[in-house]
């Protein structure tokens, strides 16, 4: 069996070139998919106005990045 690496999602907010972070989860999960859903619930629930996420790989390369305004609804 393959071991793999814990995913670190950021929630991020602000504006300009440089985001905000304003929350983080390292190590909830290593399935990419489930790092997408707790993603999406983090966005809904942290203070501010959050305007997307990202999700980490252990080196820190970007491997998933969603904004809230890629919803239909927005």
């Amino acid at each position: 069996m393959v071991d793999r690496e814990p995913l670190t999602i950021e929630v991020l907010g602000g504006s300009g070139t440089q985001p905000a972070i304003l929350d983080r989860v390292t190590g909830g999960t290593v399935d990419l998919n489930e790092a997408k859903r707790i993603g999406r619930h983090l966005v809904s629930i942290t203070e501010g106005t959050p305007k997307a996420f990202r999700v980490l790989g252990q080196a820190h390369q970007l491997l998933f990045e969603w904004h809230v305004a890629n919803e239909p609804n927005h």
